[in-house]
């Protein structure tokens, strides 16, 4: 068995977040798929990207009791097999039922290890090599993203049902990490177990307040990814090639991002969030606006290094507002936000596509931007509050 000290066992152990967010690199096919199902809505052909968001949910609660029973590693194992098998069937199905339950099942796979992915860096390593790798995985996440989008793009050039092989490297990593990953052992559950004691975890306002936000900010980040591609085509400056190309763009550059998190924040402090928020904002209205490829390039690479470094700095933030052993079930309760906002942002869209009247999207685009303005300016407001608060009980401590 390889060590765990390993460059091989942590390549092995991060690789399983390459595939983590892969459920949304099939909206390159969307258009195509509307398209090729006349009679479906394309509300319910959207669904099909963000879908495994609610399997994944609940897969999240339960994985945990699952890993228990059969280990870290098998649990991991066969959710990766889960996902692979179920993440190719719409390669040979014209069926929209069969796609629908196939992208149920794909949730399942994929929340299988969603969490564990997190935790088992926790639980193989510790110190500067921990928050090094945690770094890591959300790079991965990203790039993983980005790679299978790239792909997808290739694949639309054949047909929409080939850019569902994209799920092929599910098996591809469920072997790298089968013959590479020693078993991980959770520390704290081995020492009570011997010690016959049980840990209770409870959640906090300040949780649940993380959680809502990050139902909002996945939400807004899903929407842009699976919408985009319609705007792209819809206005006609762009295939839905070129529409991947930019969206994968956008998450390459999100990898760039997340790796500079640290020195970022070293900069701007408590300010790197409303900084993140206006940078969300310009890329949404620039995407909205735009009638050139390149121009809505440049709009989606400025959404894609915001929001890497906000989502960053609020996991960041976990461990300043999670109760004390609270650890694991407060990520559950994020998990559950995040995919929360990543099932219903079709719907978001759709909601806003109502007031605006917009078929294309470009109107809701605007809308959206607007909103983030406002909320860009309330976070600016509470940043300077903190600071002034913050100076002014620093001299009074003097």
């Amino acid at each position: 068995m390889i060590r765990k000290q390993s460059w091989v066992a942590k390549f092995a152990l991060l690789s399983i977040s390459l595939v983590l967010t892969s459920a949304y690199v099939i909206s390159v096919s969307l258009p195509a798929m509307e398209k090729a199902f006349p009679n479906v809505s394309q509300a319910s052909i959207e669904l099909l990207a963000t879908l495994p968001a609610f399997s994944v949910m609940i897969m999240v609660l339960l994985s945990g009791s699952i890993a228990a029973k059969i280990g870290n590693k098998n649990t991991t194992l066969i959710g990766l097999i889960i996902a692979g098998a179920a993440g190719i069937v719409p390669a040979f199905s014209n069926s929209y039922p069969v796609i629908f339950g196939s992208r149920l099942v794909l949730g399942v796979g994929l929340g299988m290890f969603n969490s564990l992915a997190v935790s088992m860096i926790g639980f193989m390593y510790d110190g500067k090599t921990k928050a090094n790798l945690m770094g890591f995985r959300s790079a991965f996440e990203n790039l993983g993203q980005s790679l299978l989008i790239f792909i997808a793009s290739y694949l639309i050039s054949i047909s929409w049902h080939a850019t569902f092989w994209v799920y092929a490297a599910a098996f591809i990593v469920a072997i790298f990490f089968y013959v590479a990953v020693p078993e991980p052992q959770n520390p704290q559950a081995v020492s009570a177990k011997q010690q016959g004691d049980k840990i209770h975890q409870h959640i906090n306002r300040q949780v649940v307040g993380l959680a809502i936000f990050f139902f909002f900010l996945v939400m807004i980040h899903i929407a842009t990814l699976v919408h985009l591609p319609f705007i792209v085509t819809g206005v006609g400056y762009g295939t839905a090639g070129q529409a991947g190309l930019i969206t994968g763009s956008m998450t390459i550059i999100g990898v760039l991002a997340a790796i500079s998190y640290g020195q970022i924040y070293k900069a701007l402090s408590r300010y790197i969030l409303p900084i993140g928020l206006a940078c969300l904002s310009i890329g949404v209205l620039v995407m909205a606006i735009s009638h050139t490829f390149w121009l809505t390039l440049a709009g989606a690479w400025v959404f894609g290094i915001a929001y890497p470094l906000i989502a960053a700095h609020m996991f960041n933030s976990v461990s300043t507002v999670s109760s004390p052993n609270s650890e694991t079930l407060t990520a559950a309760v994020l998990l559950v936000g995040t995919n929360s906002g990543a099932l219903l942002a079709q719907y978001g869209i759709k909601v806003q596509g109502a007031i605006t009247h917009d078929a294309v999207g470009t109107k809701t685009f605007f809308l959206l931007g607007s909103l983030l303005v406002v909320i860009t300016i309330g976070a600016f407001a509470i940043a300077v509050t903190v600071g002034s608060r913050r100076q002014t009980s620093s001299r009074t401590s003097r």
